[in-house]
């Protein structure tokens, strides 16, 4: 957000000050105990001035959650199988490490009524999350791992959507075992071939390229 016309630029210590607080009271509070004036306090500020950065509280959550979001880079392992296994585990880690447990669920309802903070939520939180694996799953179409009418975007919601719907009902996270069996399960479906792209998965690292 830019500063209003004619008034101070922003100083970006609070910016971050309150990014934090929030991100802190997120966690300790929960999205329903969440209140301006606990962040205005525990950021060194004021309500007003919070205000002024973001009109709206669910604009503000967002972007305290997405300040701790890392963007993993597309894994890149020479290896179908494997990638496909750390993305869906990248994005579990997004969802159960990195943010507030119990805070995706009620922020998502709050934002679904107004379209512009609904997108503001996508483009912020989810989008991001997903990219990575939209690469891998391109890169296995390219190099002929997958079939070549695999559409990369559905084969992610697919993967994406197992560990979304842990994350929003508070059940136990996409561990290495379940990537792998949810890897595999639409794997059988897509792949040109399954059992060779299993076999380069076995291989050590540094030979996995002598089999595309």
């Amino acid at each position: 957000m830019s500063p209003a016309a004619g008034g101070r630029p922003r100083d970006p210590a609070i910016d971050a000050a309150v990014l934090a607080a929030t991100v802190r009271l997120l966690g300790e509070d929960g999205y329903g105990g969440f209140a301006l004036e606990k962040v205005a306090a525990l950021a060194g500020t004021s309500k007003a001035a919070i205000r002024r950065r973001w009109p709206r509280r669910q604009r503000l959550v967002i972007d305290a959650l997405a300040s701790v979001l890392v963007v993993p880079p597309a894994p890149d392992n020479g290896c179908t199988r494997c990638d496909l296994h750390q993305s869906v585990r990248l994005l579990a880690e997004v969802l159960h490490e990195r943010l507030p447990a119990g805070v995706l669920a009620p922020l998502i309802a709050d934002c679904a009524d107004d379209p512009e903070l609904h997108e503001h939520l996508l483009h912020s939180l989810v989008r991001p999350g997903r990219a990575a694996a939209a690469v891998a799953v391109r890169r296995a179409v390219e190099r002929g791992d997958l079939l070549p009418d695999v559409d990369p975007e559905l084969f992610v919601d697919l993967l994406a959507s197992v560990v979304y719907r842990r994350a929003l009902f508070g059940e136990a996270p996409v561990d290495a075992s379940s990537a792998r069996a949810l890897v595999d399960l639409l794997l059988r479906g897509v792949a040109v071939d399954f059992d060779r792209l299993v076999f380069i998965s076995r291989q050590p690292a540094e030979q996995r390229h002598l089999y595309h």
